[in-house]
């Protein structure tokens, strides 16, 4: 062989040798797999994994992935000593992340280190581990967590009833204060920040338009009022901590199509609890606002006390995170200006109520209808106090858009009981019965429920029976026994009047109710905010809550049952109580 021939060879070999190789699963250029598995660490409360088809603590596994691979399937495996299996698989999005939950059970996971990865169009990606270890004081833990929860809610109530209101409500601002940065309902609270922001962002919160600028189902889905004050609460928040308006696309978290409720990873702040305490301060105001009006009302300090003391008035004002709060109070304020004879305070009051959460919208008809019995046409005139909530409405939403679409997309939703073209159910209502016999989406509350208000109405008028507390819980409970969502913080509505009626074990069944559900139906530390505790699975006890969660949802007969039709009862059983009431004017009795 010439030596040019053996150097030509040489280089050929060289060649070979320095060439990039590929491992087995390598697939074509671009093509990309990521996979992470949370919590890292599983300490899990029982001595044995369960077996298969058990309600379990999920694994989950965080899988992204390049363009190349959409619509392909995407396999997840785990190793079982010896050899990849197939642990399941889906379809790989145009958002290029998929989030899926694995129930632990002894099919694929053991004590000690598991590898997964994930497999799909030629490319594999690198192996993730987590461990399993038994921790038995799970149960313990979370006992005592809920122990002293209870311990210290009785507290408190004692301590309102020895302080004396004056002091009790300083005192109680100041708990609730000192509890709302550090807790929220998590998808709720970013649901409730991320809207006044992209208000800031120039981008329009009712409607995330075409093609989108952000997921549809985090469009702001109540009247516009509050989206504005959150907008506010933020600017507050940049100029105390130096933080920036986040950019559009960093406001969406990658994995939203498949992992809702985690949402709010999209933006967790340093300052987030500064953040939340501003959100939150009107729901504090208006809480402590509604015990003061309470009081003044009845004529009692002890409605003021039971008011603030309530587990549920906490829950929702200071923990969770909702505008009900804030509608409720003006909502109470309206019937108080009208039962002071000041109809042009009460509507607007309603309709200022109604500016942030329809429901005190109920109460203007009622009040009208009475007003018109007694005064006649003298009693249209006031109504033009309902203007500048409704001029105020309509112009927000006309400043990101069409006003009129945007009030019939806000009243279609609410109205028809359909999420993405499917029946949707949630909360304390006998309808979980049609969903588990997968009956068709009927939208009772358009086909039942108003033609129940307008009879109520109409008796109103006919019997000038002006209680506008009775007629307003009969209203509401007509709400929950025909709309399909209930949600438990929807209670709090309804305590504020059976206490100013003087029906204070009503009170306590109706904040009961929406607690006990809450309690199942929750893993309690979903409310401990991200900025402290950053993945809510990494101890026992919380994992313990989410199997409770899984047990509850999976009871079968015993879910309906507990979540549907007991709650069922207690409407109809007050229901009767309150259309048995005598009519006339407002009562502030004491009766059960």
């Amino acid at each position: 062989m010439s030596g040019r021939r053996v150097l030509i060879c040489a280089g050929f070999l060289l060649i070979l040798v320095l060439a990039p190789r590929g491992s087995e699963a390598a697939g074509p250029t671009g093509c990309r797999i990521g996979l992470t598995a949370q919590p890292v660490v599983v300490n899990f409360p029982y001595d044995a994994l369960p077996s298969p088809g058990g309600v379990t603590f999920g694994e989950v596994l965080d899988v992204n992935y390049s363009s190349s691979l959409i619509n392909q399937t995407v396999l997840l495996q785990f190793f079982n000593g010896s050899e990849w299996v197939e642990l399941g698989g889906f379809t790989a999005n145009s958002v290029g992340f998929t989030e899926v939950d694995y129930g632990l059970n002894n099919r694929w996971a053991r004590f000690g280190t598991n590898s997964v990865r994930a497999v799909g169009g030629g490319c594999a990606s690198s192996d993730v581990t987590f461990s399993i270890r038994q921790d038995p004081g799970a149960a313990w833990s979370d006992a005592a967590v809920y122990a002293g929860l209870a311990t210290l809610s009785m507290g408190f109530f004692f301590l309102g009833k020895k302080l004396g209101w004056g002091r009790y409500v300083f005192l109680a601002g100041g708990v609730y204060l000192a509890i709302a940065p550090f807790t929220g309902q998590r998808y709720d609270i970013y649901f409730l920040l991320s809207s006044g922001i992209r208000i800031l962002q120039h981008v329009n919160p009712f409607d995330p338009g075409n093609p989108p600028l952000y997921p549809g189902p985090l469009k702001w889905a109540y009247p516009p009022l509050y989206a504005v004050y959150s907008a506010f609460s933020f600017v507050i928040f940049k100029l105390a901590t130096g933080a920036q308006v986040p950019s559009v696309e960093s406001l969406t978290y990658a994995g939203w199509l498949t992992s809702t409720y985690n949402v709010y990873l999209a933006y967790v702040p340093a300052g987030l609890p500064l953040l939340v305490a501003l959100l939150k301060l009107p729901m504090i105001a208006s809480a402590v606002m509604t015990g003061s009006l309470l009081r003044r009302m009845t004529g009692d300090d002890r409605a003021g006390v039971w008011w603030l003391a309530n587990p549920l008035v906490i829950l929702v004002a200071a923990i969770w995170g909702q505008l009900d709060p804030i509608a409720t109070l003006l909502a109470m304020a309206s019937i108080y200006a009208f039962e002071k004879g000041k109809p042009y305070h009460a509507y607007l009051l309603a309709s200022l109520g109604a500016a942030i959460k329809f429901w005190p919208a109920l109460l203007i008809p009622m009040m009208f209808a009475v007003s018109l019995r007694r005064s006649g046409l003298k009693s249209v005139k006031p109504l033009s106090a309902v203007l500048p909530a409704a001029m105020i409405t309509v112009m927000l939403y006309a400043v990101f858009g069409n006003p009129f679409n945007s009030l019939f997309v806000l009243a279609y939703a609410r109205g028809i009981p359909t999420f993405a073209g499917a029946f949707s159910v949630n909360g304390l209502t006998w309808q979980e019965l049609l969903f588990v016999l997968r009956a068709p989406p009927v939208p009772l509350f358009l086909l039942i429920g108003l033609p129940a208000y307008f009879a109520i109405l109409v008796r109103m008028y006919r019997k000038d029976d002006g209680d506008i507390a009775k007629w307003a819980v009969v209203s509401i409970l007509v709400l929950f026994l025909t709309y399909n969502y209930v949600n438990p913080q929807y209670f709090y509505w309804i305590v504020p009047l059976l206490i100013l009626q003087g029906r204070r074990r009503s009170a306590l069944v109706f904040s009961a109710l929406p607690l006990c559900y809450v309690a199942l139906s929750y893993n309690l530390f979903y409310f401990v905010s991200p900025a402290i505790l950053r993945d809510e699975f990494s101890f026992d006890a919380s994992i313990l809550e989410q199997l409770k969660v899984g047990y509850f949802y999976q009871m079968g007969p015993l879910f309906v049952i507990g979540a549907g039709m007991v709650p069922t009862v207690a409407y109809v059983w007050l229901a009767y109580r309150e259309v048995s009431k005598g009519h006339g004017g407002p009562s502030s009795g004491t009766t059960a």
